[in-house]
């Protein structure tokens, strides 16, 4: 009998034992280091068990055995912030349709983070792989076939054809962002969708789509849903589905409204199974709570789309039993965006002389740790790679005197009164500038940390008065910075990751964009690279749209925000690769590692 044989059948006998006995430090059974458990390394730790010379407990010789054999145990807690949840206590499907911070629900797709090394892309869930067509109209997903709904009933391309055709007849394209209903929307380029066999699904498109696994994967993306269930909710926004029949690596069990949903590992999962059993959810009204429950051992992982503070995580390094990953340019992208049809921002040499008095060393020392000066046009060096245009990189230099100089020559005036700077612009009206503070540069009050910076510079050595208006109400945002020449705005790093993500600028015949900016080239370019599937042409494309901001000045690139994520890394090994490679929850709670006989005996 072999060694890797005799090892799984005493595995198997392991599994059975139960002794409460201290945990080891480390992962028990790894004597190499490399967190896995070898057939050798386990036979090792059995047979010194057995011989009564053994390191090992019996219930952490039960941790190694499951490892070895890659059989769920024992359970990880996760915080999640205020009202936001992971399993929603109504339903899913119109809360959200991307199912990257899900658990228990799959799309095609999902988003890995670019590496250094070149790689990224996507991975792969519903389908196996994929293909696209020479003219980018149609795309092929091949699916797996072996997956099964949470209930047992077998995935096939029906559900996907119905997934699409369910968005398409019940979304509405003028909901609100972060509505079921926008999925409409996001799938609005789709023609139709066509099922070859059980397991091949063909979207054909309306026009040119290069990056429509970009679509499916994020912003906000598209889950797949079981058409046996949703084919009779005719009124998706008032169903409240309290089954969460899913198709992920953990199946719903249960919630407690406000306070924690948990769910188990699902033993039918088409990929590889989890490590852990059973994952809980728990709410916390605020960082510092989940925090201190994190320190106390009552939680395992603090989650969030931007994680935690940079200076509540630098606390928190060298902690005891506590890991921290930075995620580099994972969190926010920080802006000081132009309402580009409001004066004195409607005058492209104001905004330009601007861009010369933005102090982003100064901006970062004061957010703190993970803070990078952004110096390019609009797309971030840690996720674009080679599709930023190194032409236009450090064109905003900080520099008061050319800001000072830009704006003489635009016909402004810089005098004094009362020994102090003023700016009066060409009719000799004094220039104030009115800032509101909301939205999402509000996260951490970064948007008060910049007012204070431009202050500096831009009351204290250009004379331009600074209003700051009250912090006002979500709700009323945008209709607020439509009258205000200048805000700020703070948006998911993913967001700067991809020339395509230039259409933020673009004016279509839908309407304006969030900075009211209207250059014709830089429209019928957008248009252009949404019609184009040659990579080299598009980029080429995408660099002659970055020489445009630069030019046009729509807005000024601050900074970028590292993500800080904390766990519990003397319960759970793994964490950094997920985090860092991105791909959603359910990657990272597939791939994390239990290390310590304290997970077992949670449930």
């Amino acid at each position: 009998m072999t060694t890797r044989c005799l090892s799984k059948i005493l595995a198997c006998c392991v599994l059975l034992l139960v002794c409460c006995m201290p945990a080891t430090a480390g992962i028990p059974g790894d004597t190499d280091g490399d967190t896995n458990i070898s057939a050798d390394e386990l036979a090792t730790a059995i047979l010194g068990y057995l011989g009564g010379t053994g390191a090992l407990t019996a219930e952490e010789l039960s941790l190694a055995a499951h490892n070895h054999l890659h059989q769920p145990y024992g359970q990880l807690v996760a915080a999640v912030l205020g009202e936001t949840y992971l399993i929603p206590s109504t339903s899913y499907i119109d809360q959200k349709g991307v199912p990257a911070d899900s658990l228990i629900h799959e799309g095609l797709v999902t988003k890995l983070r670019p590496q250094d090394d070149g790689s990224g892309g996507y991975l792969g869930w519903l389908a196996e792989r994929w293909e696209m067509s020479d003219d980018a109209m149609s795309w092929t997903f091949y699916l797996v076939k072996n997956a099964t709904w949470h209930d047992g009933t077998p995935f096939t391309s029906a559900d996907v054809q119905f997934t699409y055709e369910y968005f398409r007849d019940h979304g509405d394209a003028d909901a609100p962002a972060g509505s079921f209903l926008v999925n409409s929307a996001i799938l609005s380029n789709v023609a139709s969708v066509e099922c070859p066999d059980p397991y091949t699904v063909v979207f054909r498109m309306k026009s040119c789509a290069p990056l429509f696994p970009e679509t499916l994967a994020t912003g906000p993306g598209i889950g797949v849903f079981p058409a046996h269930i949703w084919k009779d909710i005719d009124l998706p926004s008032t169903y409240v589905d309290s089954k969460q029949i899913g198709i992920g690596p953990f199946a719903y069990t249960s919630t407690i409204p406000g306070t924690l949903s948990k769910v188990t590992a699902y033993e039918g999962y088409h990929g590889e199974q989890p490590y852990v059993r059973e994952i809980v959810i728990r709410n916390y009204e605020d960082e510092d709570a989940a925090i201190l429950a994190l320190r106390r051992g009552d939680i395992d992982f603090i989650s969030g789309e931007f994680g935690l503070s940079p200076r509540k995580a630098e606390a928190l390094k060298g902690a005891p039993g506590i890991g921290i990953t930075q995620i580099p340019s994972g969190g926010q992208a920080f802006e000081v965006a132009f309402t580009s049809d409001f004066y004195p921002a409607n005058i492209t040499a104001f905004r330009r002389a601007l861009s010369h008095a933005v102090n982003r060393e100064r901006v970062c020392w004061l957010v703190g740790d993970g803070a990078r000066p952004t110096e390019t046009a609009f797309l971030l060096p840690a996720l674009a790679g080679d599709q930023i245009n190194p032409a236009t990189n450090g064109r905003f230099s900080y520099d008061i005197e050319e800001a000072k100089r830009q704006l003489v020559a635009a016909g402004f005036n810089l005098t004094e009164a009362n020994g102090r700077p003023v700016l009066l612009d060409p009719d000799g009206n004094r220039v104030e500038i009115s800032i509101p503070l909301a939205g999402k540069a509000s996260t951490n009050a970064v948007d008060q940390k910049i007012v204070a910076v431009l202050k500096e510079d831009w009351e204290g050595k250009l004379g331009i008065r600074i209003v700051e208006t009250p912090q006002v109400d979500d709700s009323i945002y945008l209709d607020w910075i439509a009258r205000t020449a200048v805000h700020f705005d703070g948006m998911p790093g993913r967001w700067h990751e991809d020339i395509d993500r230039l259409d933020n600028f673009q004016r279509s015949p839908l309407g304006e964009n969030y900075y009211h900016f209207d250059n014709e080239t830089f429209n019928r370019l957008i248009t252009e690279l949404k019609s184009t599937a040659d990579p080299a042409e598009r980029k080429e494309i995408g660099f002659r749209l970055q020489e445009i901001l630069v030019e046009e000045v729509p807005c000024i690139p601050v900074f970028s925000q590292d993500a800080f994520m904390a766990y519990r890394s003397d319960r759970f090994v793994g964490w950094d690769a997920p985090l860092l490679g991105g791909g959603g929850n359910i990657r990272l709670f597939a791939e994390i590692r239990p290390a310590s006989v304290e997970v077992g005996l949670r449930a």
